[in-house]
């Protein structure tokens, strides 16, 4: 899985690429807790490259929503393709998550 971030202006956005499964989850969280650690403010996962979300990518998906929240800045995900969003559906995330469908209602939501 390949990770991007650009903080160059707006939102944070991490970019994801590739598949999130156990044996890359643990990576991720520790990027996420990097850019997180910097309180650089709200923050947008594009999905839209993810090509899977295994149980190990959610658990790092609800834990990066739960440390954001204490910084006081939001989490959104963005474009996640048609499998992940179904995983996220069947796992209930969708209703925990702020998901959207496109970068702009992303970024409008803050």
């Amino acid at each position: 899985m390949e990770i991007k971030i650009d903080a160059t202006q707006g939102p944070v956005v991490v970019s994801l690429n590739g598949r999130l499964d156990a044996t890359n989850a643990s990576a991720f969280d520790d990027k996420m807790k990097e850019v997180l650690s910097k309180n650089l403010g709200n923050v947008i996962i594009s999905l839209e490259e993810l090509e899977y979300v295994s149980s190990a990518g959610l658990r790092v998906f609800l834990s990066s929503a739960k440390e954001i929240k204490k910084t006081g800045s939001q989490l959104a995900f963005a474009k996640p393709t048609e499998n992940v969003f179904k995983v996220l559906k069947m796992s209930g995330m969708d209703t925990i998550l702020k998901i959207y469908d496109s970068m702009d209602k992303a970024k409008g939501s803050f």
